[in-house]
């Protein structure tokens, strides 16, 4: 993997925990699933030829996931999958991520959402709580299966 992109990876997570520590700073999640996004086509292929060297590499919503043969170990992280979005232009952030968490933990998350006024996402056997900040450049879901 080039440095490039572990350098990027980098300002992800580092990022991420920004994220995390601004609205949920009483909870130390770990990332469960990160998604780099694509810059732009050149930027997709890019970033796929690199992380199918190191992995598995299926399809995913939006793009391909890579489930990885040796973990990232960065900041504090181990990182074993990583999706690589497709360009989009109503994504200008760098990536998000899947926080693992318990569903104790998504409750208390909930009830802070409500008050606060962050996006609850509703799907049919899923509900998922978005973080995010003007500040950062940068998405966090809490993902809960309702099934």
């Amino acid at each position: 993997m080039t440095k490039e992109i572990i350098n990027r990876i980098e300002v992800l997570i580092d990022n991420i925990h920004k994220l995390g520590n601004t609205c949920i700073p009483n909870h130390d999640l770990k990332i469960d699933y990160l998604t780099l996004f694509s810059k732009n086509d050149a930027d997709y292929e890019y970033l796929q030829n690199e992380l199918k060297q190191l992995g598995n590499e299926q399809d995913a919503n939006n793009g391909k996931k890579y489930t990885l043969s040796e973990p990232l170990a960065i900041d504090n992280e181990n990182i074993t999958l990583i999706r690589v979005r497709k360009p989009d232009i109503h994504r200008s952030e760098i990536g998000c991520c899947d926080f693992s968490h318990t569903e104790e933990i998504y409750k208390d998350i909930r009830k802070q959402a409500l008050e606060k006024g962050w996006d609850i996402i509703l799907r049919k056997g899923y509900e998922m709580i978005e973080l995010s900040t003007f500040e950062l450049p940068v998405y966090a879901y809490l993902v809960l299966d309702t099934d």
